[in-house]
């Protein structure tokens, strides 16, 4: 929240008042919201993380490990610091919004933007005052887009943006890059596994097939974004060239395209000691499909945690992870499946006729 003065000032009259289970995803129920888990351990500094947790859970719509990526953007965990127009402390608040949501968390006498724990739980308060106001608009349909993006914008800019806008999408030289910053550094601060309670659980060391489902199913809902997801989780997209992906913003976009989701999911289950190239392959770009670190394995013989590639004659246009069978027995595939989708389950007869292509690695 770090806009120059004078437009913030502009902003300040419409300012906010103060106010998993699993299952199948067909096209037309797609998530919009990004999704968020639970802090993972140690990620935080120890003097911050109770606090951290506290400001995370005071509504359903902020979590944790958003709060944490928040300071990071904000401050980089330092609670002195001051902007270049005055923003203060680890959450940045401007001396003109301090009032409405300052606190005296920890009851020491001072209530102060350079005090931590007043500071984030100010922040945790302030997040969620936005996110009431903003479900009301959104019922109403005075803005649409992100819940989550909204937030984080309107953190940025002031919810004035967000109304002067209809919602997220603020080109200001500035906050475009906010939201996708944030979500983007979400992913070293969410426990592995939490997002997706009823699915398999990360455990460091163990099957490595179930890590890689795991893995994934921490970003369940999080948008497709072409060419997004590396190693560490997912990343802003990038252009297509014109194509079904900038059709759909994907490089306004964080998250996974296809190959990022199995990459990332991959890297993780093998301690990052296993990095895969960021392309399913081809019989001209080797890619995952080729990499010798994998082993082929016949279709009828896959297990849940297998890579299964998708195109006719070794080039490939689309990887999923086989995440088992239903309740029915009917084969699932967990994937960021399309530009304009999200990462989810879906039944893999919706790839019948394809060639497919299975590999196991670990």
């Amino acid at each position: 929240m770090k806009l120059s003065a004078p437009i913030a000032a502009a902003l300040a009259a419409l300012v906010l008042l103060p106010i998993l289970l699993i299952v199948l995803i067909g096209d037309d129920e797609q998530p919009t919201d990004f999704t968020q888990g639970a802090l993972a351990t140690g990620t935080v500094p120890p003097e911050y993380e109770a606090w951290v947790i506290k400001a995370g859970s005071m509504c359903a719509e902020v979590s944790p490990p958003l709060i944490a990526a928040q300071l990071d953007q904000e401050s980089g965990w330092n609670p002195k610091a001051v902007s270049p127009v005055g923003a203060e402390g680890l959450s940045q608040f401007m001396p003109y919004t301090w009032p409405t949501y300052a606190v005296d968390a920890n009851k020491n006498g001072i209530i102060s933007p350079f005090d931590p724990p007043d500071a984030i739980m100010a922040q945790g308060k302030f997040d969620c005052a936005i996110a009431a106001q903003a479900k009301q608009d959104l019922a109403s349909g005075r803005i649409q887009g992100d819940l989550t993006d909204i937030i984080l914008n309107a953190y940025n800019c002031g919810y004035g943006c967000v109304l002067a806008n209809g919602g997220p999408n603020i080109t200001n030289g500035e906050t475009e890059g906010y939201a996708p910053g944030v979500k983007a550094k979400m992913a070293k601060y969410t426990q592995i596994g939490s997002a997706g309670s009823n699915g398999p659980q990360f455990r460091p060391g163990g099957p490595f097939g179930q890590n890689v489902i795991a893995a994934a199913l921490k970003w369940q809902g999080t948008p497709y974004a072409w060419g997004g997801g590396n190693a560490d989780g997912p990343t802003k997209g990038i252009s297509d060239g014109g194509g079904a992906g900038d059709a759909n913003g994907d490089f306004n976009k964080v998250g996974f395209d296809c190959s990022g989701l199995t990459l990332y999911a991959v890297a993780q289950a093998s301690g990052r000691q296993l990095i895969l190239p960021h392309y399913t392959g081809d019989t001209s770009n080797p890619g995952q499909l080729y990499d010798s670190r994998g082993q082929s394995i016949p279709l009828d013989q896959k297990r849940p945690g297998d890579l299964i590639y998708f195109g006719a004659g070794g080039n490939t246009h689309h990887v999923g992870i086989y995440y088992g069978k239903d309740a029915s027995g009917a084969d699932q595939l967990l994937n960021a499946p399309q530009s304009g989708q999200s990462v989810s389950i879906m039944p893999l007869s919706g790839w019948s006729g394809e060639e497919m292509y299975v590999r196991r690695f670990g």
